[in-house]
């Protein structure tokens, strides 16, 4: 990315998300190395697996994202030249004993925009809404991938305290995260 490109982040409504949205998006991951718990402890194997959304995903993620923002969730988006590179989606379901968590169900930067600060900023966009709506914690099903889980590490998330057993078993080799807020 040169200097003068300027990035837009923003909350997106239900007109943002149009059928061309994740056109150009490339959610194009090669793992090499996972995160496994093995004796109680969070270790680093050599795992190796290519994840991508497929085209059919790309064009039913938009009306996904509305039916999630219908049901109160939070879209946010970060864009280049009015070209979508960055993606994070906050569910808008409390859970946990005292009702103090809600999940991230998404956070995904286009590929060619990796490691530039995009997750980050988008990821705070994520706190700053948790918080105003009174949320004490962020609840991430991390992706077993190594970068994955040291982005949300070096970001200042920890092992859950609360794990949501049904998000959980959905995903079994995810570490289950939080994030203070």
């Amino acid at each position: 990315m040169e200097m003068e490109e300027y990035i837009d982040f923003k909350e997106l409504n239900i007109y943002d998300l149009h059928d061309d949205l994740f056109l150009d998006f490339d959610r194009h991951k090669d793992v090499k190395k996972c995160y496994r718990k093995e004796n109680g402890s969070w270790i680093v194997k050599n795992i190796k697996y290519t994840e991508t959304w497929t085209k059919k995903e790309l064009e039913e993620l938009p009306a996904e994202l509305k039916i999630t923002i219908n049901e109160g969730g939070f879209v946010f988006g970060a864009f280049l030249n009015k070209k979508l590179i960055g993606l994070s989606v906050l569910l808008n379901q409390k859970f946990g004993s005292k009702n103090q968590y809600i999940q991230l169900a998404e956070m995904s930067v286009s590929y060619d925009y990796r490691n530039k600060g995009i997750g980050k900023k988008l990821f705070k966009l994520c706190t700053i809404k948790a918080k105003s709506i009174g949320v004490k914690k962020i609840y991430i099903s991390a992706d077993p991938a190594e970068e994955t889980q040291r982005f949300y590490l070096n970001i200042g998330c920890t092992d859950a305290v609360e794990i949501n057993k049904v998000i959980a078993s959905e995903q079994p080799y995810d570490r289950q995260m939080e994030y203070i807020v």
